[in-house]
């Protein structure tokens, strides 16, 4: 009854508007029922909605329902499971083993799309919202436009540099090479990573639409998983942290750090970072004991 009727099955016979006494035993009900947090969450956002609708005080900001959601923020909690970092190391080995020079367009797409995400702190969102136009490529680096992301709320964009470097693992070599595999027009308004078709003539990217997440995700994880490693271990933001790990620990000042992953907030930017355990051992060794 709880669950498919809500707040209306189990306060049938309850008056409205509710009583905060009412809506603290509610939530208490449905946390010992369901063990969601986010069925209190979503139960406390619908009850302070219909009261607004209905022009009356909701009671949800009552100082009895606050300290009950708390409580049960805390108690309902579970633990994050953070994902396992990429590094250069991983990379190497995707870049040995998948981009040979008989690679398939499928694969250097793939390549292109992990080492620039990597070297640039790119989210998947940033990543699937790029358009060809979005790419810039100079001698001695290419730039990413950002035309949004999740922490620019005025929409004013980014542009963030990706050295060239001589290694195999070069982002904008590979950038090149699936530029050139792909006969991608830098100038075109087109996603840049598209889904590809296969024909008797080899492989093509489809004219409209970008990749889906999950699709992106199975693409990602499948070359991790081929490497030898725990595809559980990692999520696409796996790129991104890495990165971010990866210039931490080379001691890249924190101002250039903090820009080029477009961070607002230190809290947030050191939520990325997985430091070593030799930088993590300076930190008792210089006590003195």
């Amino acid at each position: 009854m709880l669950l498919r009727d809500g707040w209306t099955g189990w306060a049938v016979r309850k008056r409205f508007p509710a009583k905060p006494m009412h809506i603290a035993l509610y939530l208490q009900y449905l946390a010992n029922t369901v063990k969601s947090k986010s069925a209190t969450s979503v139960a406390v956002n619908a009850l302070a909605w219909a009261h607004r609708m209905a022009g009356m005080e909701s009671p949800t900001e009552n100082s009895l329902v606050r300290t009950v959601v708390d409580a049960l923020d805390r108690s309902l909690a579970q633990p994050k499971t953070r994902k396992e970092p990429v590094t250069a190391a991983m990379l190497e080995e995707l870049v040995e083993k998948f981009g040979n020079p008989s690679a398939t367009l499928s694969d250097v797409r793939s390549l292109a799309a992990f080492l620039l995400g990597f070297a640039a702190f790119l989210r998947f969102d940033e990543i699937s919202q790029l358009k060809c136009c979005d790419i810039a490529i100079e001698s001695s680096h290419l730039s990413v436009k950002l035309r949004s992301s999740k922490t620019d709320q005025y929409r004013e964009g980014a542009l963030v540099p990706v050295a060239r470097t001589s290694t195999a693992t070069c982002p904008v070599a590979m950038m090149e090479r699936y530029i050139k595999l792909a006969q991608i027009d830098l100038s075109s308004e087109l996603n840049l990573f598209r889904a590809i078709v296969k024909s008797k003539k080899g492989e093509y990217l489809r004219r409209d639409g970008g990749l889906s997440y999950t699709r992106f995700r199975e693409l990602f994880l499948a070359m991790i998983k081929s490497i030898g490693l725990a595809p559980k271990e990692f999520g696409l933001h796996s790129l991104r942290s890495g990165g971010a790990t990866a210039a931490a620990n080379a001691g890249v000042p924190d101002r250039l750090f903090k820009r080029h992953g477009r961070w607002k907030s230190e809290l947030a930017k050191d939520g990325y970072v997985k430091d070593l355990l030799s930088s993590r051992l300076l930190v008792s060794k210089s006590l003195g004991v």
